[in-house]
């Protein structure tokens, strides 16, 4: 989709996600001992921020027409994403392994991998314990985008039954557990909300109004959803699978925050709209800002329940703000890598 296409709802709901997915990485691995309230918070953002990303993603195609592309048109679109998302991966999957084999030298490091070259696996095989956590959902977008075409091609016009029988599919799909190799966990766990996002893109004229006139009652509806979440989640973990609480809880919260995000005050709007051009650089470098900061502050202050509010404030600042300005003055003199980050 061009910038002059580009949609405010879909821009801001982007960068919303992004920004919960800040939050997501304040804890990499192990939290302070005794800290109670973290990892509620963060299993509640797992269950929806991601999966809204994807049906964003979804929506764009779907409304550009991408998800149509045959021939020619198909094979350039192709290029091009894989140099826009797994040119990005690779690249920066192999800066932050490489970084925290350096850092380690000097600063506690998260996720550190037992050899450069275990690194290297696990960054393509082992995607559970990948060095670089966050270039998975760029590969998988990818693969979306790829497949995307040739499935609907093959599968033709079959109308609004064979739609809602697919994405039904996609739902059960989602609930199966594969391996964590290849990033196939990723694909079959999300897949269904990329295709909601096509599928709803299709119904633009229709469903942007009536998402308008039912933001009340999909916000309240979203409220309560992640309120059982919190509950289940602290009350009763193994009550049941996450992968069923994460469906259910993101199939009410993707049409919740689109409205959410075409309704948005002003001065919010304002916010993530400056925030918005940083979007792919804050997703791509805010795991490399926030380990930095956290391995420089526990020199200095320690990792414990008492201080992780201030970590907290400080590591989220820093998710944020460090890849705005890494962008601003290291990127953008650089015409590669300022493309390759939006």
């Amino acid at each position: 989709m061009s910038a002059s296409a580009r949609r405010a709802d879909l821009e801001r709901g982007k960068i919303f996600a992004i920004l919960l997915v800040v939050l997501g990485h304040l804890v990499a691995r192990q939290e302070p001992a005794g800290l109670q309230w973290y990892e509620p918070l963060r299993a509640v953002l797992y269950s929806f921020h991601i999966a809204f990303l994807f049906y964003l993603s979804g929506y764009a195609t779907g409304l550009s027409g991408s998800d149509r592309r045959s021939g020619g048109a198909y094979r350039l679109m192709v290029r091009r994403r894989g140099a826009r998302l797994l040119l990005p991966a690779l690249l920066f999957g192999l800066v932050i392994l490489t970084g925290k084999l350096v850092a380690a030298r000097f600063i506690m490091v998260d996720n550190l991998p037992a050899s450069p070259w275990s690194g290297v696996i696990d960054l393509v095989w082992h995607t559970d314990r990948s060095p670089a956590q966050s270039v998975w959902y760029l590969v998988v977008l990818f693969i979306f985008v790829a497949a995307t075409p040739p499935l609907r091609l093959a599968l033709g016009d079959r109308g609004g039954f064979a739609c809602a029988l697919s994405l039904l599919g996609l739902a059960g799909l989602s609930l199966v557990s594969m391996p964590r190799l290849l990033y196939l966990h990723g694909v079959c766990g999300n897949a269904v909300f990329f295709a909601a996002g096509i599928a709803a893109a299709s119904k633009d004229a229709n469903w942007t109004p009536w998402l308008d006139s039912n933001r009340r009652a999909l916000t309240c509806g979203l409220l309560v959803a992640l309120a059982a979440m919190l509950f289940l989640d602290v009350a009763a973990p193994g009550g049941l699978p996450t992968s069923l609480r994460r469906l259910a809880t993101s199939l009410i919260a993707l049409p919740a925050l689109h409205a959410l995000m075409r309704g948005l005050p002003p001065r919010a709007e304002a916010v993530l709209d400056a925030l918005a051009p940083y979007g792919f650089a804050i997703y791509l470098l805010n795991t490399i800002c926030i380990g930095l900061a956290k391995g420089v502050l526990m020199l200095a202050l320690p990792w414990t329940t008492a201080n992780f509010p201030l970590y907290a404030i400080l590591l989220t600042i820093a998710g944020i703000a460090g890849p705005v300005i890494a962008k601003r003055l290291l990127i953008r003199p650089l015409p590669l890598l300022d493309r390759m980050t939006g």
